[in-house]
């Protein structure tokens, strides 16, 4: 005698198992692992975490820097900075009293604010007016900076700044 294996479901599908719903959870769970894994793989080669170099090592120079900050303080240096034309930004440093300082080694660097493979070096050189300027690339336009100078004089006196400006 032949027996004969009847399919309960009316319409011809297959129901789903127990096995159905643990390869559908596994799968599940599986898609979430690699996306996460991919995630957290782009985000580290992205942007390593720091900003500047040798993080801890500055930390630890951390009353060092303290002692700098005041002793820059207490020169009354100030600085005004300016967009010039479409590809200058202008640097102006003033004593105490207004007078504009001359003679000055100053350097800078635009950063990105994310992306520190975007950082850009500028050369400043002095204007006749005692003006510090510095010619952009006109790729560096239509973006949030922060740009860093640092202005030393013959005696050893340094200046530092650190400002957030668009470039229009």
């Amino acid at each position: 005698m032949t027996r004969k294996l009847e399919n309960n479901d009316t319409n011809g599908t297959k129901q789903w198992t127990g096995k159905h719903v643990l390869m559908a959870v596994i799968i599940f769970f599986g898609v979430i692992f690699v996306a996460n894994i991919a995630m957290v793989t782009l985000g580290v080669r992205s942007f390593p975490g720091e900003d500047v170099k040798q993080s801890y090592r500055q930390g630890l120079a951390y009353n060092q820097n303290i002692a700098a900050r005041n002793a820059q303080a207490a020169t009354g240096w100030s600085a005004d900075i300016n967009l010039g034309d479409e590809n200058s930004i202008i640097l102006t440093l003033t004593d105490k009293s207004g007078v504009v300082i001359r003679g000055l080694k100053v350097t800078g660097t635009l950063k990105h604010l994310a992306e520190t493979d975007k950082d850009s070096p500028l050369k400043f050189a002095q204007a006749a007016d005692g003006t510090y300027i510095a010619s952009i690339d006109k790729a560096l336009r239509g973006k949030q900076w922060v740009l860093i100078t640092s202005a030393q004089q013959a005696d050893g006196t340094i200046f530092n700044t650190r400002n957030e400006i668009w470039l229009k």
